[in-house]
C-alpha cells in the first residue's frame, strides 16, 4: 500500500470513530444539559466543538432527511462503496455554497476513487472559502493521486503558508519532501 492509501484508510477509521463518539456524546450531552439545566459543556467536559463535529452537525441539520436516514448516512458510510454520495449531492443541490457539504462530498469522491470529481469539488469549496488549509491539503492529495505533483506541491505550500506551525503543515511539508526526494 502506498502512503496516501494508508492515510485514507486511517482517516476513514478515525472519521467513523469520531462519528460514533459524537452520536454517544450527543445523547449524553442532551441528558446532562436537561438534568443540569444548561451549561456549555457536554458530559465529557469538552468545551470546544471540533471542526468535524461542526461539519457533521451542519451536514445533518437538513430537515428534509429524517433522523434515521441522517444517522445512516454518517455511521454507515464505507469508503469505496459510493454509498451516501447521492444523498449528499441532493443536500448540496438545495445549498450549493455549503462549504461543509462540499468538503464532505469531495472526501466521499476521493475515497471512492473519483479523483477528478474530488478535485472539482475541493476547488468549488475553496472558491467560497479560500483560506481553508484542510481543503488545500486534501486537494493536494487528490492531485498527488493523479500524479499531478506540481499542482499537489502548490496546494501543500498553501497549507504551510496558511498554518505554518500546525500538524497539517508538517504533513504537507513531509509530502513535499517526498516528492522532492522522488525527483532526485
Amino acid at each position: 500500500m502506498d502512503t496516501v492509501t494508508i492515510l485514507i484508510v486511517v482517516g476513514v477509521v478515525v472519521l467513523v470513530t469520531i462519528v460514533g463518539v459524537l452520536m454517544m456524546s450527543k445523547d449524553k450531552s442532551q441528558n446532562a444539559v436537561t438534568s443540569a439545566g444548561g451549561g456549555g459543556e457536554d458530559s465529557y467536559g469538552d468545551k470546544k466543538e471540533t471542526a468535524t463535529s461542526k461539519r457533521f452537525k451542519q451536514v445533518m441539520s437538513d430537515d428534509e432527511l429524517d433522523k434515521e436516514k441522517k444517522e445512516e448516512l454518517l455511521t454507515k458510510y464505507t469508503a469505496g462503496t459510493g454509498e451516501g454520495i447521492n444523498e449528499v449531492e441532493k443536500l448540496l443541490a438545495s445549498d450549493p455554497n455549503n462549504v461543509d457539504l462540499l468538503d464532505w462530498l469531495a472526501f466521499m469522491y476521493y475515497s471512492n476513487n473519483e479523483t477528478d470529481k474530488a478535485i472539482e469539488t475541493y476547488k468549488r469549496a475553496l472558491a467560497i472559502k479560500p483560506n481553508n488549509e484542510n481543503q488545500h491539503y486534501y486537494l493536494g492529495n487528490s492531485y498527488f493521486k493523479k500524479a499531478m505533483n506540481a499542482e499537489a506541491q502548490k496546494e501543500w505550500n498553501e497549507v504551510i503558508r496558511l498554518k505554518p506551525n500546525s500538524k497539517i503543515a508538517k504533513n504537507a511539508q513531509e509530502r513535499i519532501d517526498y516528492i522532492s526526494g522522488a525527483k532526485k
